[in-house]
């Protein structure tokens, strides 16, 4: 059956509404309409489907919202895969918007890997809306590497905008548990890795601003640290980084994941897969209690 568009745009909101407008916009200018502007609402209380179906009513571009009850933006993205109509995913926060032509570099990159099965998705450069540029541009423009050797083999750093083949994505779901209310992305970006690259282009896709209220103002609280414990407990449980290839960050993930089980007062010990992966969270057990004792006093509960 065919589509009147290949390319997702997915949102997800959080008591964002006011700042909807903005991306809304940015899609109007885009040269072409062929995509899908999907939206889950992630339990909002602010007004957040009104806004929304301003826009809908306008019927300028197609646009599908979904509410559900708050959990995350895990859990909105896992919804947002399965509602997707199309067959890339590109995903821009509620508090980001596009560069003009977003949506043509986006297109352009589908095109590059919609038949190549060793390549899942594309990453594209993100700036701020001072114009600075959202942490290092790639090494080589298009550049097919892998997600986790860009950012722990390499050690390039900085928020990049991503989409990816819907069909891979729903391969790897997002876990989710009763009162995790955050997954840090990498556990679904370098699970990936193991079977597929990314194509990385030097090109702006998207402009980011970052609100006091979200994430990046949650790093003591006890919610978030007890989310951090999970998100490391499922690095180790799937094996994501292999000792061969990234020895210091899979020792990093049992020491953080000591530091955010005492911080939350949650113990995965019993739940790690192997002998050896309980002997090496014993091991550096010391490493974790040390970095626990001066993070402590900060927790906000």
């Amino acid at each position: 059956m065919s589509k009147e568009f290949n390319i997702t745009i997915f949102t997800p909101c959080f008591n964002r509404g006011s700042l909807l407008p903005r991306l809304y916009q940015s899609l109007l200018q885009q040269n072409t309409t062929a995509f899908e502007w999907l939206i889950v609402d992630d339990g909002s209380t602010d007004g957040t489907k009104a806004v929304v179906d301003t826009f809908i009513e306008e019927q300028k571009i197609p646009i599908s919202y979904y509410y559900k009850p708050n959990g995350g933006k895990h859990t909105a993205i896992n919804l947002g895969v399965q509602k997707a109509q199309g067959d890339f995913f590109c995903i821009i926060d509620s508090d980001d918007f596009l560069s003009n032509n977003a949506l043509e570099l986006i297109d352009s990159g589908w095109q590059k890997i919609k038949d190549n099965s060793k390549v899942c998705g594309l990453i594209g450069l993100s700036e701020f809306t001072n114009g600075q540029r959202v942490g290092d541009a790639f090494l080589e423009d298009e550049w097919q590497l892998s997600f986790s050797d860009y950012y722990l083999k390499y050690h390039l750093r900085g928020d990049k905008s991503v989409a990816f083949k819907t069909s891979v994505m729903k391969e790897y779901p997002f876990p989710e548990a009763e009162g995790i209310r955050f997954v840090f992305e990498a556990v679904v970006w370098h699970e990936m890795s193991k079977k597929y690259n990314v194509l990385a282009q030097n090109k702006v896709i998207q402009f980011k601003e970052y609100l006091e209220e979200g994430l990046t103002d949650s790093s003591y609280k006890l919610w978030y640290v007890k989310s951090l414990a999970f998100s490391y407990f499922q690095l180790i449980a799937n094996q994501t980084y292999s000792f061969s290839r990234y020895p210091k960050d899979y020792l990093w993930s049992f020491i953080h994941l000591v530091i955010n089980s005492l911080l939350s007062e949650t113990s995965y010990f019993d739940k790690l897969p192997t002998f050896k992966a309980k002997c090496l969270y014993l091991i550096l057990f010391p490493r974790g209690y040390y970095s626990y004792l001066k993070m402590k006093p900060l927790i906000v509960k």
